[in-house]
């Protein structure tokens, strides 16, 4: 069964004639996987220049993509002779690079986290401030047409007022960038709390604010932690609560269930996941939720859908999405619930479950 909802796209902003002058600083995975095939596929942009300490590294990456770039080894290399700045690098290398880049007027689209800690995030945002250069957080999950859709229906009590919630997400041995930065909780600020889970506690706050109560454990040993669940509450004896559960020991599949007083809303961890809905009055009966209209913006990468809207507002045509304050919020949540770290137990998904 199929229940259709118009909701206002999100629009994406005309072509120009002249490409913004692109630099992806990082020749890690994210850059190879993700970054440079936005890049080639955006015609808002063009690459002129790959940044990373290893040059053979970029140099690999510009024949791989069939470019010829400026190559550089630090970004004060390149400053002048670009527009805008990926930067895709170790969580605790954000800051220095970002404040390099926004001195000399560079936009910066910065990925997720802003930076390895709440007050390395603010230096970034006061730097962009001063200098009136953008700083756009590069939270890409908010650009999954499901995920926007889904966000306008909780603004609308579309599914009804929510009663809990909880996601997880878990790979065996998680993300492993070139440089093994996620392996020094210096360089990422945390373990899976920081490095996985910053996509939803991003999200947490897009949908709902800050939440009153957070409660936290993990099996961190004062290195980065593998395994951690949250807890969290949101208003008083009339609100609601939820969890959130992540690894890199166990393969959790990636989902996000919300209880509501109608139903229950499911909708998988994918790009192009379908958010379901089983009403309670209607036993063995789920609705498919879909936006008319949005088959163009489905069919789009989220990391394309987010170049061009860092395209745009370099521009100044639209704003971009996601705003440097929400992304302060996003990083002071995950300080929060770090402080308030709990051992996990080792049978945690069973007592969690």
């Amino acid at each position: 069964m199929s229940d259709s909802a118009r909701v206002p796209r999100v629009e994406i902003g005309p072509a120009m004639s002249k490409p913004v002058r692109l630099a992806i600083v990082g020749g890690g995975m994210i850059a190879e996987s993700a970054h440079l095939p936005a890049a080639l596929e955006c015609p808002a942009v063009e690459v002129v220049a790959l940044v990373d300490p290893v040059r053979e590294r970029i140099a690999r990456l510009a024949r791989r993509f069939g470019l010829a770039p400026l190559l550089a080894q630090d970004v004060s290399e390149v400053v002048g002779r670009i527009d805008a700045a990926v930067v895709a690098t170790p969580n605790d290398t954000h800051m220095p690079i970002a404040l390099k880049c926004i001195a000399g007027g560079v936009s910066v689209l910065i990925e997720k986290p802003l930076a390895a800690c709440l007050d390395d995030g603010r230096a970034i945002a006061d730097a962009g401030a001063a200098h009136g250069v953008l700083v756009a957080p590069g939270y890409v999950t908010r650009f999954r047409p499901n995920l926007r859709l889904l966000k306008a229906l909780l603004d609308r009590n579309y599914f009804g007022r929510v009663r809990r919630f909880v996601h997880q997400f878990g790979t065996v041995g998680g993300w492993a960038p070139l440089s093994a930065y996620n392996l020094t909780r210096s360089a990422t600020g945390g373990g899976v709390l920081m490095v996985t889970a910053t996509h939803f506690v991003d999200r947490l706050i897009w949908f709902w604010g800050a939440p009153s109560e957070v409660s936290y454990w993990d099996d961190s040993r004062g290195g980065p932690e593998a395994n951690c669940v949250a807890r969290f509450r949101y208003g008083g004896d009339d609100g609601f609560e939820g969890e959130a559960r992540y690894s890199k020991t166990f393969s959790l599949a990636g989902s996000f269930v919300i209880e509501t007083d109608r139903g229950t809303v499911l909708l998988a961890d994918t790009d192009d996941a379908e958010i379901l809905f089983r009403p309670h009055d209607s036993h063995g009966v789920v609705h498919a939720v879909r936006a008319v209209g949005d088959h163009q913006d489905g069919a789009r990468s989220p990391f394309v859908s987010q170049l061009q809207a860092f395209a745009d507002a370099c521009r100044k045509t639209s704003a971009f999405p996601v705003s440097v304050e929400e992304s302060l919020r996003s990083l002071e949540l995950v300080e929060r619930l770090y402080s308030c770290r709990q051992p996990l137990p080792d049978d945690w998904y069973g007592a969690a479950s």
